[in-house]
């Protein structure tokens, strides 16, 4: 696949995941319940399609590396859809994406990286997008509730990408995301099992097929298959258009209004984000920011 083929394939994910948002907005289940679903589809997905492409063997477990780090999706993904119930879209989403930056405070006791100028003021920026997004909870759409979650849902993602660097860089990454998915399946299925799922339609039902089979299955093998051709850096940034189109996609499908605090917090976090990844362009945490989502 050409760099610039790969390019437009990972775009075009990473596009796509914006979606995700919306969708969990339009089915009426708890977040964990619907993350064990999204998960649980998107595990088989993987393994058909490595069965229909003759490539089972990315189905083993090489480590335990992966398990360990299924419990960590299991929370953040919980924490994540909690907040996008809780909160407006944009917020929710874009505090989420803070994670990168956040690393920066777990790496050096974790990975032991060293702290620089750059990393330090891209956190201090990140904090401060987060504070201005707080700063709007009460007026429209914004909770506080839905914000902190999703604070809460980033240090959670920032965790899982540091130990995915410390113990799972060197696996295939679609093997990673199959067992991550699989037992973060396993582990939320007691609460998936105690709800009551009467209200859930015939258009619930399909959000969850498309946020399962299609964002968690397809788009991750093609998002996996895209980084193999691009550098991790350039992937990193690319992850930045789900934010982007999540907000974009709130703001046309729910009717949300993308306040000045979500602006400007926005701006702040993404760009922090982006400082990060290019002043470390040895940094193969990008990957795991795509599949991870």
């Amino acid at each position: 696949m050409k760099p610039s083929v790969a390019a437009l394939v990972l775009a075009g994910a990473t596009t796509a995941q914006g979606s995700i948002a919306i969708l969990v907005r339009q089915i009426e289940l708890p977040a964990a319940a619907i993350v064990c679903v999204r998960v649980a589809l998107g595990a088989a997905t993987i393994a058909l399609l490595a069965l229909a492409l003759r490539r089972p063997g990315i189905l083993r477990l090489p480590t335990k590396a992966p398990l360990g780090l299924g419990l960590l999706v299991a929370a953040q993904f919980t924490l994540y859809f909690a907040a996008i119930q809780e909160t407006s879209v944009a917020s929710a989403v874009v505090v989420t994406y803070a994670a990168p930056v956040f690393i920066v405070a777990l790496a050096p006791a974790i990975l032991g990286e060293r702290l620089t100028a750059v990393r330090v003021g891209a956190v201090g920026v990140s904090l401060v997008g987060v504070a201005l997004i707080a700063s709007g909870s009460g007026t429209g759409d914004i909770r506080a509730l839905g914000v902190g979650l999703a604070a809460a849902a980033a240090l959670a993602f920032a965790l899982l990408l540091v130990l995915f660097k410390r113990f799972a860089a060197e696996l295939d990454a679609t093997t990673v995301v199959f067992w991550e998915s699989a037992v973060a399946a396993v582990v939320l299925a007691p609460f998936a099992v105690s709800v009551s799922y009467a209200q859930v339609d015939a258009e619930q039902i399909a959000a969850l097929l498309v946020l399962g089979i299609g964002l968690s299955g397809v788009v991750t093998v093609l998002f996996v298959a895209g980084l193999r051709w691009i550098p991790a850096t350039t992937g990193g940034i690319l992850t930045y258009l789900e934010p982007v189109s999540a907000a974009l996609l709130a703001v046309l499908l729910l009717n949300e209004s993308l306040t000045l605090p979500i602006v400007l917090g926005g701006v702040a976090i993404i760009g922090s984000g982006i400082v990060v990844l290019l002043a470390d362009r040895r940094d193969t945490t990008a990957v795991a920011i795509g599949v991870s989502r």
